[in-house]
């Protein structure tokens, strides 16, 4: 049988969920072993404060094995029918969605697929995907973040946010909100920006050179927040230019 692109991929989600949860466990069972051995034999269940605290650790220690239980129940099967998907603009149903998006896989449609980390070979590693109809943002853990393309204003790397020089993310500026997507290296996530222009027009493609703005994705990432009408009106000065007959492009 051979299974669908979104069950193929949530699979994949699972099996490191698996990993995820039994590495976690694991640690936990080594702290309490190692407890168990260092204070066990100090434990007086008859003194109040004793029996209260070795009470709570088994309710704790309940806890951790209904937890990782269940969630590896949850991984034995595949989602099917969109259920790994996220809509973040909820423009249709999640099986609406799937259908769509299963068919252009299927179909050999997968137009661009970058991994977010440099230098990653593992295949669990999250990745931006381009299909015909969606831009997907896929997870490790089997969680697939499905954008229409359509709805999709600009994207950009936008280096050094929050976390210092070393952080990046990839921002999508969408009709309704800003999504990012984050990676480890700001020449690695400028090549994937550029690789998805191919798509994704960048009608901001010479603003930079043309105004002097060096960090331009946080101005435009501050004018969408605060004022989006003024982010709308310069993002259609922008494509008109982008399209006009002296640029070279028909609109």
């Amino acid at each position: 049988m051979v299974r669908e692109y979104l069950e193929q991929e949530s699979i994949k989600g699972n099996s490191r969920r698996r990993k995820f949860f039994l590495g976690i466990f694991l640690v936990f069972a080594c702290i309490c072993a190692f407890l168990y051995f260092a204070v066990g034999n100090s434990i007086d269940l008859s003194k109040p404060d004793d029996k209260k605290m070795f009470i709570i650790f088994v309710v704790m220690a309940g806890l951790m094995v209904f937890c990782t239980a269940v969630q590896l129940i949850i991984s034995i099967l595949p989602a099917k029918n969109g259920r790994n998907l996220i809509l973040p603009l909820e423009e249709n149903t999640r099986e609406a969605a799937a259908e769509i998006i299963n068919k252009e896989a299927a179909e050999g449609k997968i137009l661009y697929e970058g991994f977010m980390n440099h230098n990653t070979i593992k295949k669990y590693s999250n990745r931006i995907t381009i299909l015909p109809s969606y831009v997907l943002l896929i997870r490790e853990i089997g969680k697939i973040t499905a954008i229409p393309r359509d709805k999709i204003y600009w994207i950009c790397a936008q280096p050094g946010y929050k976390g210092g020089p070393y952080y990046v993310r990839l921002l999508i500026f969408t009709e309704k909100k800003l999504i990012d997507f984050d990676g480890n290296d700001i020449e690695h996530m400028i090549e994937i920006a550029e690789n998805i222009y191919q798509y994704i027009p960048n009608v901001f493609k010479d603003y930079s050179a043309q105004h002097g703005i060096t960090n331009l994705p946080f101005i435009l990432e501050k004018l969408y927040n605060e004022n989006r009408s003024a982010f709308m009106s310069l993002y259609e000065e922008e494509k008109q230019k982008l399209c006009s007959p002296s640029s070279g492009m028909e609109e």
